[in-house]
């Protein structure tokens, strides 16, 4: 893709939901991510709001066991792909277009909140620390406004691709990860998610797609069709 200017990440949710698709859908073949949300919520009969949907990666990990979800985007291109990825279990599913930052008040209130690797973008549109933490501040009241007492809240964002050990790949994450801790009172889990691609080449050019040309050359560099990647959860009762 040398010469070719990289779509960026609001365009990749704009228009290329397929190929964001088969990005995702070499992520993590152990289900560790899956396992996990498993081990942290019981999600029988449970009612969900789910922000930055994507293409349902997420929803498909708990949707079996739920009772209903609401599932929100910006995108109307990604929900539009989200509705067939997921439409095994639509008579559950409600999809809205929504930013996380300005979420509906919806009628009813929700048993789980959760977002996966959406609220990080958000974060990363910061200029400085302030802003970091007004947009923190603004992400969890429009999750939490829609939760009943005793319901849980559920983030997911990255520690890192192509990485050795789990390490927030900005700065600006690693503050609002610390302060998810420490002044909001989430709890931090971390597991491995790596990616299994057919060869290096895919690997590096899905990564790349996605992360930009230096993720390109570095996976080029690592030679192999596995790329790691760590995923960090963050949970907490409302």
């Amino acid at each position: 893709t040398r010469g070719f200017k990289m779509p960026d990440m609001f365009e990749i949710y704009q228009k290329h939901a397929p190929r964001y698709h088969e990005l995702v859908q070499a992520e993590d073949p152990e289900n560790n991510l899956g396992s996990l949300l498993h081990q942290l919520v019981n999600w029988h009969d449970l009612s969900v709001l789910e922000a930055g949907v994507g293409t349902g990666r997420v929803t498909q990990l708990y949707i079996a066991q739920t009772a209903t979800a609401v599932c929100c985007d910006q995108s109307q291109h990604m929900l539009d792909f989200a509705e067939k990825t997921l439409a095994a279990h639509s008579p559950k599913l409600t999809f809205q277009l929504a930013d996380n930052t300005d979420l509906p008040d919806f009628e009813s209130t929700f048993e789980v909140f959760i977002e996966g690797w959406s609220f990080g973008h958000s974060i990363m549109a910061c200029a400085n620390e302030k802003e970091i933490l007004h947009t923190a501040n603004v992400l969890l009241a429009n999750a939490m406004k829609n939760l009943s007492p005793g319901s849980t809240m559920i983030l997911i964002e990255t520690l890192g691709t192509n990485v050795d050990s789990p390490t927030p790949p900005d700065e600006r994450l690693g503050l609002f990860y610390e302060k998810l801790v420490h002044s909001h009172g989430f709890s931090q889990h971390v597991t491995s998610t790596d990616f299994q691609f057919d060869t290096n080449q895919k690997a590096a050019d899905l990564l790349g797609f996605f992360f930009g040309d230096e993720m390109q050359e570095s996976v080029l560099a690592r030679g192999t069709p596995t790329i790691p990647e760590w995923t960090g959860v963050w949970t907490r009762e409302v």
